[in-house]
């Protein structure tokens, strides 16, 4: 495993993380979601290969994936950066909200530090941006930098924001990440972001590396998502290249990808995580696993690096897969 200090902090940080709304257990996988047990285990699983960034979030599960990182880090969390998201909740009676409002944020990070079992959180992140103009932003960071000051959080980060709105936080609180959506094929962040970030030294940490599964090569026909238990797998709104316009697209640049794996003699999954690595700006690859089997190959990933030669063609393929897609 690699390893990279994420953004301006003292963070040292695996460039392979996990990503956990997958165990959340909340409209993902169908029958095949896991148990908690197995939850526990994979975390511990990836932690022992390697990987020392979880990635969490308060809405995950309405807090469920917070408690499985809390159980199975407790007694490890001198080992791992724990990185977990505010602003964005689902409260019983209001579903899901996105307010940062200062008292909001307090009540939010308690409810974050007791199921995670920790008296700190290393990397706490804004989740979304609150859409409410009433809610003034500055209002909101300058109570995150106040937990800095406290102890009770280490680092600020903030999730889909662009770098605009960056540069308006930054003003109150220091930002020492960014998570966008990014893979081969999601790369609008490269436009303005990732150049914005490497020019103010803010971490990247890409959520989405593998494209919701289907940058691992596993699918060699186009696969169909189904609602399960009332619920719409979120593979439908987050990743449009499934669909069945554009899977003549993507299918081509997968073949691309098993050709550069098999000369190279690795996976599939190797070269779509080294790809990402190997951007301007960026960090860490978050990636989600469900089993420990999943966790230790993912946690490998880490160790391959692409050719440069074999970087700049699959980026030239991405180019135009990307623009048949629109």
């Amino acid at each position: 495993m690699r390893y990279r200090t994420l953004g301006n902090s003292d963070l040292v940080c695996s460039v392979v993380g996990i990503g956990t709304w997958g165990l959340s257990g909340m409209g993902w996988e169908g029958s095949h979601r896991s148990s908690d047990e197995q939850s526990i285990a994979t975390i511990r699983e990836a932690v022992d290969a390697g990987i020392t960034l979880i990635d969490t979030a308060l809405t995950y599960g309405a807090g469920h994936a917070e408690e499985l990182v809390g159980e199975a880090t407790e007694d490890i969390r001198d080992r791992v950066v724990i990185a977990t998201k505010c602003v964005a909740d689902r409260l019983e009676d209001q579903g899901l909200i996105k307010d940062w409002r200062p008292d909001t944020l307090k009540a939010q990070l308690e409810k974050s530090l007791r199921r995670l079992r920790t008296d700190w959180i290393d990397l706490y992140q804004v989740h979304w941006p609150d859409p409410d103009p009433a809610h003034p932003l500055k209002d909101a960071f300058r109570q995150l930098a106040r937990f800095v000051e406290e102890g009770s959080v280490r680092y600020i980060g903030v999730s889909n924001f662009d770098a605009a709105l960056i540069a308006e936080a930054s003003a109150y609180c220091p930002i020492t990440s960014v998570q966008p959506g990014y893979s081969l094929l999601n790369r609008g962040c490269e436009r303005e972001l990732l150049p914005y970030c490497e020019a103010h030294n803010i971490g990247v940490l890409s959520y989405g590396s593998l494209g919701g599964g289907i940058l691992t090569g596993k699918y060699t026909q186009r696969p169909e998502f189904k609602t399960v238990d009332g619920a719409a797998d979120p593979r439908n709104a987050f990743y449009p290249y499934y669909s069945e316009e554009a899977w003549p697209y993507t299918s081509r640049l997968i073949e691309e990808m098993r050709a550069i794996a098999d000369k190279n003699g690795c996976r599939v999954v190797d070269v779509a995580v080294s790809w990402v690595l190997a951007q301007q700006a960026m960090t860490v690859a978050l990636v989600g696993c469900r089993t420990q089997e999943q966790a230790r190959k993912n946690a490998a990933a880490g160790d391959y690096v692409l050719s440069e030669e074999d970087t700049v063609r699959l980026t030239k393929i991405s180019d135009q897969v990307l623009e048949a897609i629109g």
